[in-house]
């Protein structure tokens, strides 16, 4: 009678740990099944913005350089640049098409800042 109990209360034990096993197989699965799930959905976050939008924007940007890089600058650093380029040696064509003076600035900065020789 003892061993019957005993037998019965090792049945019942193996059920149970085969129970807790199976349920903790399930979450493994379900674990497995989300991080595949997130994997994915972080690879293609990557590229949500398409080449295209990302060619068009860099486009504007690079026109937007470029009309910066063609506006004169600014008065003072072009001023500065013309007392340089007079000290320098240049002329007035110089003057004018680097530093966007008119001709007559440009006449006063070479008279104001003549070539040292």
């Amino acid at each position: 009678m003892w061993l019957e109990a005993g037998v019965g209360i090792l049945l019942l034990l193996a059920l149970a740990q085969s129970a807790l096993l199976f349920h903790g197989w399930r979450q493994l699965r379900e674990l497995q099944r989300q991080v595949a799930v997130l994997s994915h959905d972080a690879m293609h976050a990557c590229t949500d913005v398409p080449t295209s939008m990302l060619v068009t924007a860099l486009g504007r940007l690079e026109r937007q350089v470029g009309r910066f890089e063609q506006q004169p600058p600014p008065a003072r650093q072009s001023y500065e640049l013309a007392q340089q380029l007079a000290r320098e040696g240049a002329d007035v064509e110089q003057l004018v098409s680097r530093c966007g003076l008119s001709r007559d600035e440009a006449r006063l900065v070479l008279q104001m800042h003549p070539a040292h020789p």
